[in-house]
């Protein structure tokens, strides 16, 4: 079999931990029941191991494993979140300019039919770092009701300051809501001034599709947007009013989680930040050295990782993308990667969007001289 260079680990780990397949594997052939909602004992078995998947992920931020709801997709986590805060006319929510269509299109959806103000947080355009005296001033004249932020760009891989952001927020009472798709498992949030913190299983987590969730850190009491059942109070014409199980609505996917159990054991043994952020320290300084590249970075690279982001001059970020997938066996993303407002932010407007690659731990420094070889040959 051709080997593939796959640079495309923001949109997915590939590979996985030799483990994590192992225990999906052992799940759908043992653990494929519904949790809790039997008497009989494989039924226990997977309420225990969601308990325990749930014990392992509040450790990675010290919080409570009751904090802590699993979803499909951290889309559809952030979707219950954004309409459960009751938004109204008159409210003012604000984003980064570096967020995800997951964040961008409910709110604005919502925002279609309800009437709030969506403001965008000023960051400075060379520096990218946040002008904390001008976003006081604007939290002064528009109370914030909630702030959502990414807590690692999935365009730029731009670490951002989001604990400056939130702590500020805080002050004025807004509900603070921190998305953690690129970051969970590798960089791990401090929750402080968190009301909310979103993760996706086959993204930083190492596990696979099927499986993220949500932190309800403040134990605040989201409007239900999703019914249905829960396996306990049957007779309850409504959803659990406290718990995890006010959100949990539906069969969990028990075959998923098993497998999110066991990257967490992994992760816990195999710590990736220092590998990645050293392969992505690499990876920039390789490409630093090639003219025709035009790398999307702040002036100060620390805040970098795990994704970069590129053009060349005289291609558009799709043929880049073609010609190393066709001639070099290369996956990388290319365009605008759902993310509507940075492209204008980091001026990659020009050439379609950005040619995106991301690392994992399972990145080598051969793989990136592959990749570099390739990209000097264009």
């Amino acid at each position: 079999m051709t080997k593939i260079y796959y640079f495309d680990n923001a949109a997915t780990t590939f590979p996985k931990p030799e483990c994590v397949y192992k225990a999906l594997d052992f799940a759908n052939r043992n653990l494929a029941f519904n949790s809790g909602r039997g008497i009989y004992s494989s039924s226990k078995q997977v309420y225990e191991m969601i308990q325990d998947t749930k014990n392992k992920l509040g450790k990675l931020i010290d919080a409570d494993s009751s904090t802590i709801s699993f979803e499909s997709s951290a889309t559809e986590s952030l979707n219950l979140i954004i309409y459960g805060l009751d938004l109204k006319a008159g409210d003012h929510v604000y984003i980064s300019p570096f967020e995800h269509n997951a964040i961008v299109r409910p709110l604005y959806n919502l925002q279609s039919k309800v009437g709030f103000t969506i403001h965008i947080i000023p960051f400075d355009k060379q520096t990218w770092e946040v002008n904390l005296d001008e976003l006081h001033d604007e939290f002064t004249q528009f109370c914030p009701k909630a702030v959502f932020l990414s807590h690692i760009s999935n365009v730029t891989g731009y670490v951002l300051p989001y604990e400056e952001i939130f702590s500020l927020s805080k002050s004025f009472g807004a509900v603070n809501v921190l998305d953690c798709a690129q970051s969970l498992g590798v960089l791990n949030p401090d929750k402080r001034n968190i009301d909310f913190a979103v993760f996706a299983g086959h993204k930083s987590l190492y596990a696979s599709f099927g499986v993220a969730g949500f932190y309800d850190l403040s134990n605040y009491k989201l409007q239900i947007i999703k019914s249905g059942g829960t396996g306990s109070d049957s007779l309850n014409h409504f959803m659990p009013e406290n718990g995890s199980q006010r959100y949990e609505a539906g069969s969990i996917n028990s075959v998923a989680i098993a497998g999110l159990n066991e990257s967490l054991n992994w992760l816990k043994a195999n710590p990736p930040y220092n590998y990645e952020k050293e392969m992505t320290d690499y990876l920039i300084s390789q490409l630093l050295t090639i003219d025709k590249v035009r790398l999307f970075l702040p002036k100060n690279h620390k805040r970098i990782l795990g994704i970069v982001s590129i053009s060349l001059d005289g291609y558009s970020s799709t043929d880049v993308g073609s010609i190393l997938a066709d001639d070099y066996n290369i996956c990388v993303r290319t365009g605008f990667h759902c993310s509507p407002f940075v492209h204008d932010f980091i001026g990659s407007m020009g050439s379609q969007g950005t040619v995106r690659i991301s690392i994992s731990a399972f990145t080598r420094k051969d793989d990136i001289d592959y990749l570099i070889k390739a990209i000097r040959s264009l």
